[in-house]
């Protein structure tokens, strides 16, 4: 027992100098910092398993009483870069002891329109053992045209500078706390993530190695103007017309598609696999019908809206800029668009950065939004935010992987996206499907909604979802471990296998997992075997699937 008592007394002394010692390190490093436009205005050494709270984080990014969770011993550091005389963005360091570090970093992106540091992923990447970082995009808060009234210099920080300084810091800031640089530069992102990193690896090919990109909102001004346009289609802001369809209805009437389309993919889950391959009849929701109660039911004014909700949206020269809004997904988006009888989208996106950035006038209102407002959006491009762009040549040339993910219940950005920019990469690059996939993969998953959650087995490692599972920290199923498989042994993802949870709680009970494939491969049920279980589904050609 004495000598049990001692190890355990020398073990808690040689910890407590252990982080004595680091902590020192990360003190005596941050005072030492040398990087231009750099400053240090946070630093501390903090133990895994700490949970640390984040005083002045604004409400629309979680706070006030938001918290993050330390995943590794490491030194944190909270640093103001000076990107022009009018602008600044806010980045986040945390760096693991040196021991622990897996000698890669990995930066993250934003959401919607920036202002929020991704501690989730950031989270994530410390826990495997990356120098990871996070970035606020130019400014604090993702709600409000005041974020860019005025400042020309903060829309280009969140319209395409903002990573590339990441990048840049995270890259200096690993070679002078380790004394060496990454051996690979990694970067993970969602939704506007998306859009940031596809528009980083065109614009600046040798930020990165390997790239996690979901949901990627890229063509990012038609997606956002893609909002107000259905919501004028389906009678807003006349909210008393014959044709204005009520926000009570859309549920109903995306049932009612579910029902109708669920089981043409061979299974009947609730889940349109691939909605992109069908079109709807809303007659058949028609009051007398039956399909529907009186209180839901369309009366022939609505059935037109429905339908034009549907279609795909073109430009004022006629040319469709943006995919339909794709069945069985939900619509509040655009449907929820009233408060209290008054006119108001819920979807505050647009009316930000329209006001704040496209007309610079705080008075600005989408009410009477139209084709014409989104042109001159794409037309002024603020801060080269539309990132639209196909040409990654460089980034291919420079031997760098992109694995991209998307649902395919996607409510924000309709996953046809993903399928036309990948296309538009291969047309672009000239080059063949087995050349274009030995750099770029695209999984698309059934069921899955904007970056994370719904019906679908979703989780595979997703950016901005914390925690990972730590039983299946694998290339198989995590897509940020397959991506460093990619990038640093070759070996590209054939599969990728997705996993659902007990009440979507990462780490809990597994109630179904699911096999996806890379594009153009589609995930098929085997007809046999229990479609809760991977092993049943098999990635087929698209022209294959009606035989099975």
């Amino acid at each position: 027992m004495i000598s049990f008592t001692w190890s355990i007394a020398v073990l808690a002394a040689f910890i407590v100098r252990l982080v004595a010692s680091s902590s020192e390190t990360c003190a005596s490093f941050s005072s030492q910092i040398s990087i231009p436009n750099v400053v240090v205005v946070a630093s501390e050494y903090i133990p895994n398993g700490t949970q640390i709270p984040l005083p002045g984080t604004v409400e629309s990014c979680g706070g006030p009483d938001i918290t993050a969770n330390i995943t590794a011993d490491l030194c944190r550091l909270v640093l103001i870069v000076t990107t022009t005389s009018s602008s600044e963005v806010q980045m986040e360091a945390w760096l693991p002891d040196p021991e622990s570090w897996n000698r890669r970093s990995l930066a993250t992106g934003n959401g919607g329109i920036g202002g929020c540091i991704d501690y989730a992923t950031m989270q994530n990447g410390a826990g495997l053992g990356f120098a990871s970082f996070g970035t606020n995009a130019g400014h604090n808060g993702s709600v409000g045209y005041e974020l860019f009234l005025n400042q020309p210099e903060v829309i280009n920080d969140f319209g395409h500078r903002a990573v590339h300084i990441e990048a840049e810091v995270g890259k200096e800031l690993v070679a002078q706390y380790y004394g060496a640089g990454a051996s690979k530069n990694y970067y993970a992102g969602c939704s506007t993530g998306g859009r940031q990193g596809f528009q980083n690896a065109h614009l600046y090919p040798e930020d990165f190695d390997g790239m996690l990109l979901g949901s990627p909102g890229v063509d990012w001004l038609h997606i956002v103007a893609s909002k107000g346009i259905l919501a004028r289609r389906i009678g807003w802001p006349n909210i008393n017309s014959s044709e204005y369809v009520r926000p009570e209805q859309w549920p109903a009437i995306v049932e009612a598609q579910i029902e109708q389309l669920d089981a043409l993919d061979g299974v009947a889950d609730g889940i349109i696999d691939d909605p992109t391959r069908y079109r709807f009849d809303p007659t058949s929701l028609a009051c007398g019908t039956g399909f529907l109660n009186s209180s839901l039911c369309l009366s022939p004014q609505q059935i037109e809206s429905v339908r034009r909700a549907y279609e795909p949206v073109a430009n004022t020269s006629g040319h469709v800029v943006y995919p339909s809004f794709e069945l069985g997904s939900k619509t509040d988006v655009f449907s929820d668009n009233q408060v209290n009888g008054t006119a108001m989208l819920s979807y505050t996106i647009l009316q930000d950065f329209w006001s704040g950035t496209v007309y610079n006038d705080s008075s600005w209102t989408p009410e009477k939004f139209s084709e014409s407002d989104m042109d001159l959006a794409v037309q002024i491009n603020p801060g080269q935010v539309n990132a639209g762009e196909t040409d990654l040549m460089s980034f291919y040339r420079n031997g760098g992987k992109i694995i991209s993910y998307h649902g395919r219940n996607d409510e924000t950005v309709t996953s046809a996206v993903s399928e036309q920019f990948f296309a538009g990469v291969q047309s672009t690059l000239n080059i063949t499907m087995e050349d274009i996939q030995g750099f770029y993969r695209l999984f698309f998953l059934p069921g899955m909604h904007h970056c994370s959650g719904g019906l679908g087995a979703w989780s595979i490692g997703n950016a901005q979802k914390y925690p990972y599972d730590q039983a299946l920290l694998d290339s198989t199923h995590n897509a940020l471990i397959a991506l460093v498989e990619w990038v640093e042994n070759g070996t590209a993802p054939d599969t990728i296998i997705g996993t659902k949870y007990k009440n979507d709680l990462i780490g809990s009970s597994i109630t179904a997992q699911r096999t996806y494939c890379p594009y153009p491969m589609v995930s098929k049920w085997d007809g046999v075997n229990d479609t809760s279980l991977a092993g049943s589904w098999r990635c087929m050609s698209p022209r294959r699937v009606g035989s099975v």
